[in-house]
């Protein structure tokens, strides 16, 4: 939870596409506790509800994106993009895009990219969502949460299986 508090301090004021943190319980001091914004729902669960159009899926991708860009830039890697690790806000008005916002959470398993997690390979994650380099436990970076963001998107495309098929 310290860590995930300390993540979300940092990036809080710098992208509003990240979960907000609200509070920390201070009393008592042990464990760590934190207040996050509950969300609506997520996007999977959206899509059950209706379908996500073209629209709403590239709003929501977008919006996933500029999160990691912003972790990104500043050296930390996510290390757990996955669809439940994303969440939305509903519009009232609910129009062609039904979310107000979107963002990523759990950011509790973030680290620097040059932390000795990323540079000594310990795997992170769920396996399904990880990059190569994660599961062969080999030295991981910025990249490995671009494969599970592209994982993501696959998912995003056939929500109904995790594998696509043709026929």
């Amino acid at each position: 939870m310290e860590n995930e508090r300390d993540v979300l301090k940092r990036f809080q004021a710098r992208t509003p596409y990240s979960r907000p943190w609200v509070d920390e319980i201070q009393d008592p001091a042990e464990p760590t506790t934190i207040v996050l914004r509950h969300p609506d729902s997520d996007p999977l669960e959206a899509s059950v509800q209706r379908p996500l159009n073209r629209k709403e899926m590239k709003y929501a991708l977008k919006r996933i994106l500029e999160a990691l860009s912003v972790m990104h830039k500043d050296g930390y890697v996510h290390t757990d993009v996955k669809l439940d690790n994303v969440f939305v806000n509903f519009k009232k008005d609910r129009d062609t895009i039904r979310f107000s916002d979107i963002q990523l959470g759990d950011l509790g398993g973030s680290y620097p990219r040059n932390s000795e997690w990323a540079k000594s390979g310990i795997p992170i994650g769920a396996p399904i969502w990880s990059s190569p380099e994660v599961l062969m436990e080999t030295p991981w970076n910025t990249a490995t949460d671009i494969w599970s963001f592209g994982t993501v998107v696959s998912f995003h495309h056939c929500p109904s299986r995790l594998t696509c098929d043709r026929t």
